[in-house]
């Protein structure tokens, strides 16, 4: 036996050497992207998590520095005032470590979807009359329109596609005047079943239409219509929900007349 040709070497190709090196290179990048997306978004959270935080400790300061005091020298306003202070940062933390915990299951595989076929129309359908009688939107118009005829099947985590919705008439409300419209309309297209959620609010930038499902993504103070920053893990929860339905979402706006968040999913 040649003992040289037993431990020598297979010839490896510049070619093939260059395809595994550009492959290195791009998984590095992208654990670099990954871990400089985390580090944002942990950022933006603690930044998020000060304001209401800060609100809630100066009120609970102040109950301390005067709890000698009578409440009856309080005025009814001033005491009115304070709770609901209370109630709204704590509301805020709330959503936020909310939505928090929820990105991180869908992330890590925790929360499991449960896929069952729905009849998209009715679906729709019945999300938008319990709508109509939640208070949250009785200042503002809404509007459906989802054909009567839409019989298409999808299959779909019920529950978690009535999230996707959710955190879209969220953002519509929030950016969005009282008075404004906000509708939701479904169809078909080229073996895809889609359904969208238009507001004809303040609609954003051209140039930061890109990355309003990034989770790194916020939205600054003076384009908020309450003057205060928000992040865009509602956005990006819908997204993930939508990419774990094998679907795509996309937004389509025109700065200063409106929005439309638009849901395409595989038809059965």
């Amino acid at each position: 036996m040649d003992v040289k040709k037993k431990f020598e070497q297979p010839k490896i190709s510049a070619d093939l050497v260059d395809e595994l090196s550009q492959k290195l290179l791009a998984a590095n990048n992208e654990l670099k992207r990954v871990e400089e997306e985390r580090t944002m978004m942990l950022e933006n959270i603690s930044h998020d998590l000060r304001a209401p935080l800060t609100a809630i400790r100066n009120t609970i300061d102040f109950i301390k520095d005067n709890r000698n005091c009578d409440v009856k020298d309080m005025s009814k306003d001033e005491f009115k005032n304070m709770i609901n202070l209370l109630d709204s940062r704590t509301k805020s933390l709330e959503v936020l470590i909310g939505d928090l915990y929820y990105l991180t299951c869908l992330d890590s595989k925790k929360d499991e979807f449960d896929f069952c076929e729905i009849p998209i129309g009715q679906f729709l359908e019945e999300y938008y009359f319990a709508l109509e009688i939640d208070d949250t939107y009785k200042d503002y118009k809404l509007v459906m329109e989802v054909p009567e005829n839409m019989k298409e099947i999808v299959m779909i985590d019920g529950a978690k596609m009535i999230r996707v919705l959710d955190n879209l008439f969220t953002n519509a409300r929030k950016y969005s005047d009282a008075g404004s419209v906000i509708a939701l309309g479904a169809g078909k297209k080229d073996g895809e079943v889609f359904f969208y959620v238009q507001d004809n609010g303040r609609g954003i930038p051209e140039e930061l239409i890109p990355y309003v499902f990034d989770r790194t993504f916020r939205v600054s103070k003076d384009r908020s219509p309450k003057g205060e920053s928000s992040n865009g893990l509602g956005l990006a929860i819908a997204k993930s929900i939508v990419n774990g339905h094998g679907g795509r979402i996309e937004c389509k706006s025109t700065f200063g007349k409106g929005s439309k968040f638009i849901v395409y999913l595989p038809e059965q």
